[in-house]
């Protein structure tokens, strides 16, 4: 690839895109008239900016609302970026691949991790960003689009998993919400499905409430798919195991999404509704159990 006859030495990774970077600045924003349009509502109109020189590449916040983080980190003024450095803006990643930098050999060894997309160094055997162990077999539907057969990490002997899978989901959700907002279900079934079976897994031994309101709200997304029944009965049993009485919401939610599936599995909710029986509820908690005996009644109807 060349621009105006001389060899582009950058490039900038977005997705599956790399958009050459020749000597001069690059914008990324919102608007249509910036070099990188992003169509996200935490992105500003001009976000940031890439100037490409003959030293490098540095990026700088144009003073949006929500900064530029680079490699995790927020950053302030000009930053110099390195080769593999990702760039975040919004929900977006984008990373710097210097053309020079390494060998031909080694640019072919560069791996993308199944499970957050990030680039990584040749030799890595687990992801700098999300911890997933790398080299894991993939497979690809028809229309291109990814699928990613096992998302779970492969955990070591003094590995916790509590810490890794909170991580997981916080990290693979946007990634799942994109493929749900292009009604690609069993796509997104499959990308976070093993992280949450193994929050489900966890859940008995010690409950984290914020990661069970993440699992919680993309299950019932999920729910809206041909696999209703599987994220409908893994919400009941995540509950359950939790010991957690599900809000207003998620049973308001669940009604309708029963409804829609014709969810027809009475067990989990069962067992759900006996364990909050034994408990000491409030007032306003009765009325939630009576809404869940009610919503018991129509899957066993």
């Amino acid at each position: 690839m060349s621009y105006a006859g001389r060899v582009v030495r950058f490039r900038l990774r977005y997705g599956a895109t790399d958009l050459e970077m020749p000597q001069g600045d690059f914008v990324v924003g919102r608007s249509s008239s910036c070099n990188l349009a992003l169509d996200d509502a935490l992105v500003s109109r001009r976000h940031a900016i890439l100037r490409v020189s003959d030293g490098g590449v540095t990026v700088q916040d144009l003073g949006s609302r929500n900064g530029v983080q680079v490699n995790g980190k927020t950053i302030e003024g000009v930053v110099a970026l390195s080769h593999l450095d990702r760039v975040t803006i919004g929900h977006q990643e984008l990373v710097l691949l210097e053309r020079t930098a390494p060998t031909a050999a080694q640019t072919l060894q560069i791996e993308r991790c199944w499970a957050c997309g990030t680039l990584n160094e040749p030799g890595r055997t687990r992801c700098a960003q999300c911890g997933a162990k790398l080299g894991q077999e993939h497979q690809t539907l028809a229309g291109g689009h990814l699928v990613l057969p096992h998302v779970a990490q492969e955990l070591s002997a003094d590995e916790d998993e509590r810490t890794t899978t909170a991580p997981a989901i916080t990290l693979l959700v946007p990634i799942a919400e994109k493929s749900l907002a292009l009604g690609r279900f069993e796509e997104a079934s499959r990308l976070v499905g093993p992280a949450l079976d193994r929050m489900l897994e966890s859940m008995a031994r010690s409950s984290d409430p914020k990661a069970l309101e993440r699992g919680t709200s993309i299950a019932l997304r999920l729910a809206e798919g041909p696999s209703a029944p599987r994220w409908i009965t893994w919400i009941v049993e995540a509950h359950t195991a939790a010991k957690v009485l599900m809000s207003a919401t998620v049973i308001d939610r669940l009604h309708e999404l029963v409804r829609k599936s014709r969810y027809a599995n009475p067990k989990p909710v069962r067992a759900y509704i006996e364990q909050l029986r034994e408990a000491n509820l409030s007032p306003a908690e009765r009325f939630l159990l009576r809404r869940l005996e009610a919503l018991e009644r129509v899957v066993a109807a």
